[in-house]
């Protein structure tokens, strides 16, 4: 066979390679001017070609393998076979890239609870409701971000309330999906605050609205009457799939569905859409916060919000009183004090009985310096 060969100086000071027109490369070994005495001793071609092919291959792989933080010694092993040993590397392979892989499910099939209730993704259609919620999410890190440290900033408080009340600690992931746990925030049907509370519903749980008072925005006060009305949706639902659809779209609306579809069971009740989504996304919401760091939601101390740790005084005001007041006497910017008392809805608070949250580290200041004004007296504290 006549090839026509093109040769190519190696940028390696001891190999030149040989482009044949066959397309295979031909590798020589020869002497480079730059290293003047330099010799090579004979040896065969087609081993330094097969050796030269090998290690891009092969050390592909082993970088492949490398932990994932820092390069860790690795333990000698026994010797085996060139070819037992590849294939033991693309198995690890293989299974790193697996476990990497976000947009998968196929490792949730039996593992997805919520409040200890199995969320079985072996049915097509629960499969495609929850991946639905599941990668929409998983397209927008930064909310995802925000929300996990929004979750770990509220963790301490929301979570007391929920043991308190002797309920399912994964009542927290609802007032994510309610809220992002954005005290501020209010939807289009003007439902307010963490747990998204509308008026007629926060008033028949023991929230006060009026002019100068929003008790939805009371972040530990609201909490408590979140979690009022959600026992209560369970007593009579004794299930809490059923009990939270209850909570999104109304009780009378999932009676009057388990009525005439004659099925109690949520997976298979036909509802309006936002509440056939609401338990899905709750779920995707906990899978996204408790395993976040194989989804690459990776946080450092330094990253994270100040976690809110408050105790709750009770005062009554014995005449109309400035805000700004019981700011300094718990020692902190106006700004600051407001932010865990959104529920204070003016500058001047009329006679009354008020709530107010303190830091916890504030609280001896607060009720030391509160003596300085005879007007103000307090009446309870948690």
């Amino acid at each position: 066979m006549n090839s026509k060969i093109n040769k190519k100086p190696s940028q390696y000071s001891l190999l030149e390679i040989d482009t044949i027109e066959d397309g295979n490369p031909h590798v020589r070994m020869v002497a480079d001017s730059r290293c003047p005495g330099a010799t090579i001793s004979p040896s065969s071609h087609s081993l330094w070609n097969l050796l030269l092919l090998c290690l891009p291959v092969l050390a592909a792989i082993l970088l492949l393998a490398l932990p994932a933080r820092g390069y860790a010694q690795v333990p000698s092993k026994k010797p085996g076979s060139l070819e037992k040993r590849v294939y033991d590397i693309e198995k690890e392979v293989v299974r790193i890239t697996a476990k990497t892989d976000i947009y998968t499910t196929d490792h949730l099939t039996d593992s997805l609870k919520l409040c200890e209730k199995k969320v079985s993704l072996s049915k097509d259609d629960n499969r495609e409701r929850f991946e639905r919620e599941f990668f929409q999410f998983l397209e927008n890190k930064g909310l995802l971000v925000i929300i996990t440290k929004r979750y770990l900033k509220f963790y301490s408080m929301i979570s007391n309330e929920i043991q308190k009340a002797g309920m399912p600690p994964d009542l927290i992931y609802l007032a994510i999906n309610e809220s992002y746990l954005n005290p501020r925030a209010v939807s289009k049907a003007n439902a307010a605050g963490l747990w998204q509370f509308i008026k007629e519903t926060g008033k028949r749980e023991g929230l006060y609205i009026n002019e100068h008072l929003d008790d939805r925005y009371n972040i530990k006060k609201a909490t408590r009457s979140a979690l009022a009305h959600l026992k209560r949706l369970y007593a009579e639902f004794g299930d809490w799939f059923i009990a939270m659809a209850a909570y999104n779209a109304g009780a009378g609306r999932l009676r009057e569905a388990i009525e005439n579809q004659q099925t109690s069971d949520f997976f298979e009740l036909s509802l309006p859409e936002e509440t056939e989504r609401y338990i899905f996304r709750i779920v995707a919401i906990k899978e996204i916060i408790t395993d976040r760091e194989r989804l690459g939601i990776t946080l450092e101390e330094k990253d994270l919000y100040k976690p809110v740790i408050v105790t709750e005084i009770s005062l009554e005001l014995e005449q109309e009183t400035h805000v700004n007041v019981l700011a300094k006497c718990a020692d902190s910017p106006y700004r600051t004090f407001r932010n865990l008392n959104l529920h204070l809805r003016k500058y001047r608070l009329p006679k009354g009985t008020y709530a107010i949250n303190v830091p916890y580290d504030k609280k001896e200041i607060f009720l030391r310096k509160l003596k300085n004004y005879p007007f103000v007296r307090v009446i309870g504290e948690d």
